[in-house]
């Protein structure tokens, strides 16, 4: 009976379970793309990692991270639960130290669960044609969705928008339902999806206005619509999608200050746009002329609009119903000056819902033309050669997209291509110096120096962006990553060009990668400093560039990274002029200003260092390595007696400072004083490992100077 009811099931939807057996393969061929590097933001793993709380008890559900809401960072964590889960039940990872070792298991996790959910969405969106419009065109609209490009390609990334996408779709469903029957539990359903939704992407909530929208079509006129607002199955869904999104999102209330930051950002990110965006250029625009067709092929998106249009015109509530949430969507995002094709990954399902109806009715309108010539055609060969004839004119366009989009991935990375080069011919432990989106070293096997990038109101960059900086360095690394942007708009950017010019012009390119048609990663260019562009000291128009930037915090970070270049590099002048640049800002920064004076002591301005280290005291006295540079200050020029005071204040404060000792050697050894001498000796030696080398030196001096005074 089971085996029966098995074969009926697969003879009924033979189509269907093809088309998602090849939705699938699309969406696993080449997940493993890329790695192990990582070319993507991956945010959704980033942050879920983090929740483990790793070195500290228990686990950190707060995401500390607001600018997308919890849903998708809990899913991600939830799948590397399972992840470690099975991997030590058959002995994979032992303990909870061995996760994660690897990053690539957790990355191929990560991207497995956009696939799921992108696979469920043509579930859904079969299902919704179906219910709207008929079996036929939930085939269709199935096939679109399997090999639609957009979503092939998302589906291999770690983000938010293909789960966004999914809940979209499932409220879509619940939503038909609320429209077709009124139901109180489609209301529920509808509004526990819509909260989904919104927890994955605060863009969800738009979802909101289909909802309602469906509500009020079920009345035949205005006035009743209107007054069906106060309907308790309407408010009670919206009321249950409120509690369900504060129950996902506590911390939205709990860490409320965070969340105004990163949901303040976004806003600021939204109506600015960041670098790359052309705010010449219309947002409409770009989703209308490029993304769309880009997404669904022109002949898709042009047969979708006119399939609504019409369903607007003939005002079939429940196409409207469908439409309504795309309609809406495509006009908010229209309004951000900030825009990425990814932003309408959530609306395709539904125009593809329409464009599958168009190629229905388009084969009907053929088959009834047929007919004419045939007394009967049901069942015939011409009626799934028409559909199959009219659907192939508009899969082809995005099964070529999406077969030539894999093909690329498994292309060599221009990144991974640079950074194989830099092993075989840079030394370890080098200096390199990398713009955004440049190459990563994670084995820390070189020191790398990021030049600061800013998505948003990039000019305040332009400081950064300038060779003398990085003169110091053994490689640079560029890329049209952010040439182009700038480049894109010479008159807002101008102050950046420059930077390139120099790097082309005064220093030496040692290798080049640039993608050829299809390939991923953007070109690369690597540079060294010729001799001819060193300078003992930074020009002062370098620092003057920085005067008045907002960018205080970042603009601190960067000169510190730059002095511990500096201080490798041996460059003590550049170093003292960073130092003292930094500390005009933090002056009770008490690291930096040791650091200084160490500076300063090692140039040879010993009274510089006692001024710095007077300071430092005022502001701290427990630190006895800052009297032990003093007293060594105080030595060189020749001020024995405060010299001796301040080592002994050092050995007071900690009785091992080495620095003190040494001092304190050569203060006895050139007043003469062998009793003080040998004092100091027996002193320091207590402190030394017995076994060692300086034990031994130490203990030879000793022996050496008690038998001179036996003498």
């Amino acid at each position: 009976m089971r085996t029966s009811a098995i074969i009926k099931f697969y003879n009924d939807n033979k189509s269907l379970l093809l088309i998602l057996l090849a939705g699938i393969i699309l969406r696993l061929w080449q997940i493993n793309w890329g790695l192990p590097e990582l070319f993507e933001e991956a945010t959704p793993l980033t942050v879920s990692w983090k929740l483990w709380n790793w070195g500290k008890p228990g686990f950190d559900f707060n995401p500390h991270f607001f600018n997308y809401p919890a849903l998708t960072f809990y899913i991600q964590f939830i799948a590397q639960a399972i992840h470690y889960i099975v991997g030590n039940l058959i002995g994979i990872y032992p303990s909870l130290d061995s996760f994660g070792v690897s990053p690539v298991p957790l990355i191929i996790t990560a991207r497995l669960v956009d696939v799921i959910f992108d696979f469920l969405t043509i579930i859904v969106v079969y299902r919704i044609a179906k219910e709207v419009w008929n079996k036929k065109t939930g085939i269709i609209a199935a096939l679109l969705l399997a090999v639609n490009p957009l979503h092939v390609s998302l589906a291999h990334q770690i983000q938010v928008d293909t789960i966004l996408t999914f809940f979209c779709a499932v409220s879509l469903l619940y939503i038909v339902r609320v429209y077709n029957s009124g139901e109180r539990k489609w209301y529920l359903l509808a509004g526990l999806f819509i909260a989904l939704a919104a927890s994955s992407k605060y863009t969800g909530a738009f979802l909101l206005f289909p909802l309602l929208g469906a509500h009020l079509l079920r009345s035949g006129t205005l006035q009743e619509s209107l007054q069906t607002l106060n309907h308790p199955p309407l408010y009670t869904s919206i009321l249950l999608g409120a509690l369900v999104f504060l129950f996902i999102n506590p911390f939205i209330i709990i860490s409320s200050s965070e969340f105004q930051q990163d949901f303040s950002y976004e806003q600021a990110h939204i109506a600015a746009g960041h670098l790359g965006v052309v705010a010449s250029k219309s947002t409409f625009d770009f989703y209308f002329f490029h993304a769309l067709p880009s997404a669904m092929g022109i002949a898709g998106m042009i047969v979708s609009i006119g399939v609504m249009i019409f369903s607007f015109i003939q005002k079939n509530k429940r196409e409207i119903v469908v439409g309504l949430f795309p309609i809406i969507y495509l006009i908010i995002i229209s309004t951000w000056e900030m825009r990425a094709e990814r932003y309408i990954l959530p609306i395709i399902p539904f125009l593809i819902l329409f464009t599958a109806t168009g190629v229905s009715l388009v084969a009907d309108y053929i088959l009834k033309k047929l007919r004419k010539t045939a007394e009967s055609i049901n069942g015939h060969p011409y009626e799934k050669i028409t559909y199959a004839a009219v659907t192939a004119l508009l899969v082809l366009q995005p099964i070529y997209s999406s077969s030539a989009h894999l093909y690329e991935l498994g292309l060599p990375d221009t990144r991974t291509i640079t950074k194989n080069w830099i092993r075989e011919n840079i030394p370890a432990g080098s200096v390199i110096v990398s713009g955004p989106y440049g190459v990563e070293f994670p084995d820390s096997s070189y020191k790398i120096v990021r030049i600061p990038f800013i998505a948003v109101q990039s000019e305040l960059a332009a400081p950064f962006y300038d060779a003398r900086w990085y003169a110091d360095a053994d490689l640079l690394i560029a890329s049209s990553f952010d040439h182009d942007r700038y480049a894109m708009e010479p008159d807002r950017y101008g102050e950046f060009l420059p930077y390139y010019d120099s790097l082309n012009i005064r220093w030496k390119k040692v290798f080049e990668a640039t993608p050829t048609k299809g390939q991923g990663g953007p070109s690369l260019w690597l540079f060294t400093p010729p001799d001819s562009v060193r300078r003992r000291t930074f020009e002062l128009s370098l620092f003057d560039r920085l005067d008045g930037n907002p960018e205080s915090t970042r603009i601190s970070n960067f000169l510190k990274e730059i002095n511990s270049v500096l201080l490798e590099k041996k460059q003590l002048e550049k170093s003292e002029q960073i130092l003292r640049m930094i500390l005009m800002n933090e002056g009770h920064n008490l690291h930096l200003r040791n650091q200084l004076a160490k500076v300063l002591f090692d140039l040879g301005k010993y009274t510089s260092a006692l001024a710095q280290l007077q300071q430092s005291v005022q502001i701290d006295r427990n630190q006895p390595e800052v009297f032990a540079l003093a007293g060594n200050s105080l030595l060189k020029i020749d001020r024995p007696r405060e010299a001796e005071a301040a080592l002994n204040t050092a050995l007071n404060l900690n009785n091992r400072t080495e620095l003190a000792y040494k001092g304190l050697i050569d203060l006895y050894t050139q007043q003469r004083e062998n009793g003080k001498f040998l004092d100091i000796l027996k002193r320091y030696y207590s402190t030394l490992y017995p076994q060692g080398e300086d034990a031994r030196i130490i203990k030879g001096r000793i022996d050496s100077l008690q038998k001179a005074l036996k003498k």
